[in-house]
Order: structure tokens, then sequence, then C-alpha cells
């Protein structure tokens, strides 16, 4: 695929503008410098096909991935991707791939990145699902490239795969870039973020629910997420003496052999966020950020045609704390029993520095909404909106996991059969945990009228109330753990 520059640029640029309708022509021939006839000419030399051709077979291969991974009808793929009616879109997609749509969503074939040229890489149809040893035999080919972009990672955002944990999110964004078939519940319990749960004992604070509070280890679930997977993970913290140098040459590495990095920060906060690719030989990267389109965040940021962020100031920003990559298969990944023991090792009560953790977060939670002194009336608007915030973070971040973690066991109870009693009680108690949580919502009302949300936080009743609930959820919380230890028994016991 040594394609000459000016098809590389038109490759890229068809990548950039997928979900357009008909090509304008006139803008290509401003970005590549050729004429209409010319650039159809030089690219059915180059590529074997009319440019026309190209730009259907990407448009159906990219609108593939979204019918594996998103819930949207195929009426809405087909108008996304510029197609005029749903007839046509399955004509050319059964021409393309084999079958129609909904027998492709129905059979479920392995969908990921796919070489398209030196330095560009975006979605295809897979055989099989690449392996390290698949990985080594193109390692270096980019080294002298100064850009590489994966287009086609699906976006991220709050609120996509009905989720709200960043991590697991970008777990599986990037494992469905790489042909892996991964639910965000999975991912969740997987990471075992879905039992994650810490309260600061000496202050409100908004850092409870950051996931590195899951193990005693701050950097231990992403390695987690990742191996329990059966992936290769790689991992480099911004320590005192880390260069830009180095974060450059890690990024530069992984991209280089189609592998989307995950990182902490680049764009506001460290959240975990999605690097897609890199220009300028690394000094500006791209790729999927949840704050990238919020102004407080985004004032050095700029969007390219794909959505993806651009930023140049991703060093700067001294949230940027790591980048990790998601490799190639090496291994068979954590067994039931291993991710159990994580689960136990999350929902253990336990007091690490200021942090209550697991199951005993709940009382330092309790506490903090039981001490009158915190909730004077004097309080300003931004010490009680602080407080709310924190507040509801809990709220989300035990209504999202054991959401998850439910209907894993759930779907547990239904394979294992010779553990599925145990399974399905397992499910029943998280379950009670987020109905509990779920409740506790209802106390507050919405964001819509954060006015009457803050008026309900500051009332002792309703906080009170909330107690009640705290009470409720921490006791299926304990039954849940207890019964996952009886699991990891009856598990050994088998084996």
């Amino acid at each position: 695929m040594g394609y000459p520059v000016y098809v590389v640029a038109m490759i890229r640029y068809v990548e950039e503008n997928i979900t357009e309708g008909k090509i304008d022509y006139k803008k290509l021939e401003r970005e590549i410098g050729f004429s209409k006839a010319h650039i159809r000419t030089l690219f059915r030399q180059s590529v074997g096909c009319p440019l026309v051709q190209y730009v259907r077979m990407r448009k159906i291969k990219r609108s593939a991935m979204e019918l594996l991974n998103s819930s949207e009808s195929i009426i809405h793929i087909a108008y996304h991707y510029g197609f005029s009616n749903p007839e046509t879109y399955t004509r050319a997609f059964q021409s393309v791939m084999g079958m129609t749509p909904s027998m492709f969503r129905k059979t479920r074939p392995i969908v990921g990145k796919e070489k398209l040229a030196n330095g560009i890489y975006s979605i295809g149809l897979l055989k099989q699902k690449e392996k390290r040893s698949d990985t080594f035999m193109e390692k270096e080919i980019y080294k002298n490239n100064d850009s590489t972009i994966l287009y086609g990672v699906t976006k991220v955002a709050y609120g996509c795969y009905g989720g709200m944990t960043p991590f697991p999110m970008c777990l599986k964004a990037c494992l469905e870039y790489l042909g892996e078939d991964l639910e965000y519940a999975d991912a969740m319990v997987l990471s075992a973020a879905a039992f994650r749960f810490a309260w600061n004992r000496d202050k409100w604070d908004l850092s409870n629910v950051d996931i590195f509070h899951t193990f005693e280890e701050s950097n231990e679930i992403y390695r987690v997420g990742v191996e329990a997977l059966g992936r290769e993970f790689s991992f480099l913290e911004r320590k005192e003496d880390t260069t830009k140098e180095e974060f450059i040459s890690f990024i530069k590495k992984h991209i280089d052999e189609g592998h989307p990095c995950i990182a902490l920060g680049v764009v506001g906060p460290p959240e975990a966020c999605i690097i897609t690719g890199y220009q300028r030989n690394g000094d500006v990267l791209l790729g999927w950020n949840f704050f990238q389109e919020e102004s407080e965040f985004a004032s050095c940021v700029e969007i390219d045609k794909s959505g993806y962020f651009v930023s140049d100031k991703w060093w700067e920003n001294t949230d940027t704390q790591a980048v990790m990559c998601i490799g190639s298969i090496v291994g068979e990944g954590y067994s039931i029993k291993q991710l159990a023991e994580n689960a136990v090792k999350a929902l253990t009560p336990r007091d690490e520095t200021a942090y209550s953790k697991g199951v005993k977060a709940y009382d330092a939670w309790k506490n903090a909404l039981q001490d009158i002194k915190s909730f004077h009336a004097k309080d300003n608007y931004s010490v009680l909106f602080e407080k709310l915030l924190c507040h509801m973070d809990a709220i989300t971040c035990l209504s999202d996991g054991r959401s998850c973690a439910s209907s894993y066991f759930g779907k547990m109870a239904q394979s294992d059969k010779s553990n599925g009693d145990c399974c399905k009680k397992i499910a029943e108690a998280f379950a009670r945990t987020a109905d509990a949580v779920a409740r506790m919502r209802e106390l507050y009302g919405s964001w819509e009228n954060s006015d009457v949300m803050l008026k309900n936080l500051a009332d002792a009743d309703v906080r009170e109330k909330t107690c009640i609930l705290i009470d409720e959820a921490q006791k299926s919380d304990l039954e849940a753990l207890e019964l996952i230890r009886q699991f990891i028994e009856a598990v050994s016991s088998f084996a």
C-alpha cells in the first residue's frame, strides 16, 4: 500500500468526510492541487477502482462498525452515511459485504482496524482477531512518517453505551476498533470498575469516584482491565523526570502499529480519553476526549473533520498523567475466578489513607450527610454546589457500577449451569443496590433545576431519607460480597 503522496491525501480526505453525501470535487481539487479529471485518473491507476466506487465501499465498511456496536436503526445508519434510502444502502451493503445489513448485524462478523495506506488505518472486515505475532510483521514500517491517523474509532462521551465511567467506555471503543465484541457492562466488570466506591473521610472530595481508588495501587485497574481480556498491556506514567519525548515515542510506536492509545488528561481533567493519531511527529495529538466540547477546557483545542480533537498543548496540560495501550491478543484472559477475586478486592471494606473504600465507604458517606456542621445556613452557593456534585457523583458511580455488575452476573446465571443459582443471587443483590440508589436520585430531582437539588441537599429530612437508603444499599452490597466469596469457593472446589 505504498501509494503516491497525493493518493494517500485522497484516501485521507475520504475517511475525514465519510458521512458526507457526494464527493465535493471542488474541495478535493483545492486540497490535492489537481483537476477533477486528473484526480479520478490518478486514483483509478493507483488503487485499481474508480474513486466513487472506493468511497461507497468505505462508507459501507465504516457503517458496518455501527451496525455491530450501536443500537441505531439500519435506516438511521444508512442516512448517516449519505445513502438516500434504505434500499440503496442494502444493495450497496450486500455487494461489499456479501450479506444484507440485517443479516450482518445478526451474524456479527469480526470488524476491526484495516490498513488503507501508509499512516492511515480505518475499519474493515477481518478474518480473525489480531494476535501479537501479526503485529510483529508490520513493526517499524511507518517510523519515518510525521503522522498516522486511525479513522473510525467510535466516539466516547458521557452517556454513550449507556454508561458514565470513562475508562471502560474507552476500553470498549478501542476493543471495537481492534475487532473485539465487548459489552459495556463486561468492560466495567473486567476492570472491576463496576465494584468500586470510595469516600474521603476528611472532606467532600470530587475525586471520590475516580477509578484509581478501586485497588490499593492506583494504576492497577488499567492493567487489570486490559489483561483480563488476554491482551498485551503497555503503560507509561508521567513522573517528575518523564519527558514529552518519551510520551511521543510511546504513542507513535503503538499508533503506527494501528492500536489506539488510552491517555489520562490531554484535554481537561485526568479522565481517560482515546488517542487516535498524531501529526507533526507527535507534537499534535488527535482523538476523543470527554471534555473536548466544553469551553472551560477546550480553548486550545481544534476539532478535526473526523470529529477528533486536535491538540498541540497536550503536554502543557499538567493533568496529562499517563498513556497506555491495548495491544494484540497474547493469552486467554482472566478466568471467572480471577474476575470474582478482583470484585472482592474492590468491595472489601477498608481504609486506605484518607479514604474509606469498598462497602465501608457507605459509612463515610452517611457520616458526611449527617454532619450538621457541614450544612450551615450561611454556606455560600459554590460550597453547597460542590457538595452536591460530590454527592450526585457517588449516586451515579453506584448506579452505573452495580447495574453493570447485576447485568454481568445475570448473564453468568444463564451460561454457568453449575453455579447458576449463586450467580442469580449475586445479580439480584446488585440489582437491589442499584434500585436503592435510583430511589436516592429521585429525592433530589434532575440537573434541569439545580436550585431544587441544592435545596433538597440542604434539607436535613431529605438527607436522613438518603441515609436510610444508604444503609439499604450497603446491606445489599455486603450480601453480594459474601455471595461472591461463596462463588469463589465453589469454583475453586470444582477445579
